[in-house]
């Protein structure tokens, strides 16, 4: 024969769970063990606008529709454009300020070096050259600092000796530097 099992009978005056309690009290352990976002919370998360709000909203994982260069094209060497420069002349200077500032100028002073020692200049740097010794010239004559003598210019030049007794009998005084 086979041995019965014992049956359990429910213990008497004991507190009975009410349907709805028993309910409220699973879904409160399921929520407690779920953390973090609902799946698929990124696409199917908060809309904007309301209306056609699909419409306005950009994928972020779609980048620049600009078109990229594949091969790079290697331009070809140019020589170097000389720099434009400011003009030095205006409305404000007057001539003994516009003389100091030509006379001053590196720019100028490199070119007429490049041109004493026998290097040709673009046509640009040679236009802009000729345009500084003219206004050089012109501020000078302005100025009274230039003694037409036609006979100096034809004569020889003077001896070494006349030429020292010029130089360090000439009083030389620099201006100041604004």
């Amino acid at each position: 024969m086979s041995a019965k099992q014992p049956v359990r009978k429910p213990k008497s005056g004991g507190k009975k769970e009410s349907q709805e309690s028993a309910q409220a009290g699973r879904e409160r352990k399921r929520a407690a063990k779920r953390k973090g976002l609902k799946a698929g919370s990124r696409h199917s998360g908060t809309q904007s606008g309301g209306k056609g709000g699909k419409k306005d909203q950009k994928d972020p994982r779609i980048g620049s529709r600009k078109p990229v260069e594949l091969v790079v094209e290697t331009a070809k060497p140019q020589a170097p454009k000389a720099a434009p420069v400011k003009e030095e002349k205006k409305r404000g200077l007057t001539p003994e300020q516009e003389l100091a500032a030509i006379e001053n100028d590196e720019r100028l002073n490199g070119l007429l070096d490049r041109l004493d020692e026998g290097e040709e200049l673009s046509p640009a740097d040679l236009a802009w050259v000729e345009e500084k010794v003219a206004r050089h010239q012109q501020l000078m004559e302005e100025l009274g600092l230039v003694e037409e003598d036609e006979e100096d210019e034809e004569a020889e030049p003077a001896s070494d000796e006349e030429l020292w007794d010029r130089f360090l009998d000439s009083d030389y005084k620099p201006e100041p530097k604004p």
